[in-house]
């Protein structure tokens, strides 16, 4: 069945001219709005959430994964989160929400950035396989903003898709995507839990007392404290076979969520003595997407390159964490070591567009490599080193695939 339609004329008015426009301001896109920034660009950064930092944030990711190899901003944002005691934690990476929202602000202004909240970028403006800008919509209405370069560090490609790059999503045989989880927070947590806990015994003796013959939805819970305050974060909830492409999935899998969290907290306040006083705070104001779209970038990673640890001369990080897959078929995760390897710059160029740089999860490559280098350490040095080709880019008027090698590579 064909979808109705109707036919919309209309004049966009232009908000304003840029050299880098970022879409989203996750770990990727806020990276890459301060660091083109501070390397001279104009830069707008356009989020959805009323915060910067995505699954860092509003989200409720902790601990932060693959930093200790970092430098850059990743180390200049952990020594500025530990200065303000929000740095530590549990196994010793993890922080303070509030923390980070407001060091990424401040580092956005003191640098110069556009900052523009509760926005969403709806259409993108293209010359060809150029891309030249964005169409968004906000409180103020539809406006349209002309760039140099466009970031897309929305998580899903979604301006690389809609600017019609070519992608792929999940499984390759099955299409399927990673499991989806739904963050929350609780208070008075137990003394003796302060350090943190593996949730899978506690859990499965209180369904036990339960009796009524339900078990854990996942099974490898966390209790993660956050440094700073006295409450933790749970990483419980899972979501499986949801679309990342389908808002209707996504809101289906955001609902369950909440519910599995209330099941779980009321359980544990009645079943387990050491939970009696537990306080539900809050789930993330983020439903927690693990994978989405992945771009079909100038180079694709794959497993040959995390087992080998291959370099590249336009390696841009080092990942060391393992691949990590909550899967649809069983209730854990699997999860497998690799050789300490590079990302290429290429990964993050989309094939056949030009003016526009992916940075995030949803660079090119595998399903299977990008369950290694999808976390947040990762993401946030992919968006620097975005970040700094664009403003480069713009600067010498040259494509983003002429960006020299040294401009990228990590320090």
């Amino acid at each position: 069945s064909t979808m109705e339609m109707i036919t919309e004329t209309r004049q966009t008015p232009v908000g304003g001219t840029f050299d880098v426009i970022v879409c989203g301001g996750g770990p990727a896109g806020s990276a890459a709005a301060i660091c083109a920034a501070r390397a001279g660009a104009s830069v707008l950064l356009l989020e959805q959430q009323n915060c910067l930092g995505g699954m860092w944030t509003a989200g409720f990711v902790d601990p932060l994964f693959d930093a200790a190899n970092k430098g850059g901003l990743l180390a200049e944002l952990i020594r500025d989160l530990d200065a303000r005691g929000a740095w530590g934690g549990f196994i010793g990476s993890s922080f303070h929400y509030e923390y980070m929202k407001s060091l990424l602000e401040e580092k956005c202004l003191a640098a110069g950035v556009t900052l523009r909240y509760e926005v969403r970028t709806v259409a993108v403006l293209q010359d060809g396989c150029r891309v030249t800008g964005v169409v968004t919509e906000d409180l103020e209405g539809r406006l349209a903003w002309r760039a140099k370069v466009v970031i897309d560090a929305t998580g899903d490609a979604a301006v690389a898709a809609a600017a019609g790059a070519a992608f792929d999503v999940g499984d390759p045989d099955t299409h399927e995507c990673q499991a989806m989880t739904l963050m929350f927070l609780v208070g008075n947590i137990p003394e003796k839990y302060r350090d943190g806990l593996m949730m899978r015994d506690v859990l499965a003796a209180a369904y036990r007392k339960e009796g009524l013959g339900r078990r854990a939805v996942f099974d490898n819970p966390y209790l993660i404290p956050v440094p700073g305050g006295q409450f933790g974060v749970v990483q419980l909830t899972h979501m499986r076979g949801v679309s990342p492409l389908s808002a209707a999935e996504r809101t289906q899998a955001t609902v369950e969520g909440r519910r599995q969290m209330i099941e779980v907290v009321e359980l544990l306040r009645r079943f387990d003595p050491d939970f009696a006083d537990l306080v539900l705070l809050q789930s993330a104001p983020m439903l927690g997407v693990r994978e989405s779209r992945r771009i079909r970038g100038e180079y694709t990673l794959t497993a040959k390159d995390l087992q080998n640890g291959t370099q590249f001369s336009d390696g841009i990080c080092t990942v060391t964490f393992n691949v990590d897959i909550h899967d649809e078929k069983r209730q854990g995760q699997t999860a497998c070591d690799v050789a300490p390897y590079q990302i290429p710059y290429r990964c993050l160029i989309p094939q056949g567009l030009e003016g526009l740089l992916v940075a995030g999860k949803a660079i090119s490559g595998t399903h299977w490599a990008m369950a290694s280098y999808r976390v947040t350490g990762d993401c946030c040095a992919m968006g620097e080193a975005a970040g700094r080709a664009a403003a480069y880019a713009a600067a010498h008027g040259v494509p983003v695939r002429a960006v020299p090698d040294e401009i990228v590579r990590e320090n």
